[in-house]
């Protein structure tokens, strides 16, 4: 089991927010602050360090007290290119990057990701949680991914070559999937907000 001394945090707030209207999607508010804000106080307790990917509005983001890192890809080509950003910065072994639009993730987030690294010997681990849209099936969120600092020229290489899709990737390597359906697990917690609509109701549900 790897120490969280071994673990940086990557808040990934890049993307392009289309879905909300194309606004900065990481400086929206939910419960008086930032999602970027509020998940990097989320995840600091679990990790060594915490960083930040954005690519808009970096004054604002450098203001909230962390690193900011944007994509080296200038047309930012999605996660992958944000994980590449957090890989080649990041100062531990281990590199645990999640999304900024998903404020309810578990609290012990990183914990069970090394737990399932470890116990797989794998050099990736990924959340997975029920779904219960779709019958309570296992669904996968990649985005919520730890990885090794050593996987970086392989990931540079795989977007190189065009390579977009953070499952294809991992693929390549082995991943361990830590499984989220503990009983006191919340089945909301990997609930993302792809509108403002989606971010007042998850804000909604967090205050009840």
């Amino acid at each position: 089991m790897m120490p969280d001394r071994d673990i940086t945090a990557l808040v990934l707030a890049g993307g392009r927010g289309t879905r909300m209207g194309g606004v900065d999607k990481g400086l929206q508010t939910f419960r008086g602050q930032s999602l970027a804000l509020h998940a990097a106080r989320r995840i600091q307790p679990q990790v060594a360090g915490v960083m930040l990917n954005a690519n808009r509005h970096l004054h604002d983001y450098r203001a909230l007290g962390w690193p900011v890192w944007p994509d080296a890809q200038p047309d930012h080509p999605g996660p992958l290119s944000g994980f590449a950003a957090g890989l080649a910065q990041c100062p531990t072994p281990w590199l645990l990057a999640l999304p900024c639009d998903t404020p309810l993730f578990p609290s012990d987030l990183a914990v069970r990701l090394a737990e399932a690294a470890a116990q797989a010997d794998a050099p990736i681990a990924m959340a997975c949680a029920p779904d219960a849209e779709d019958g309570g099936r296992l669904r996968t969120h990649a985005v919520f991914c730890l990885m090794r600092v050593t996987l970086l020229a392989d990931l540079q290489a795989f977007i190189d070559a065009g390579g977009r899709r953070v499952q294809q990737w991992s693929a390549r390597h082995g991943c361990a999937l830590a499984v989220f359906d503990r009983p006191g697990d919340d089945p909301q917690a990997f609930a993302n907000a792809n509108t403002l609509a989606e971010l007042r109701a998850l804000e909604a549900l967090a205050l009840g």
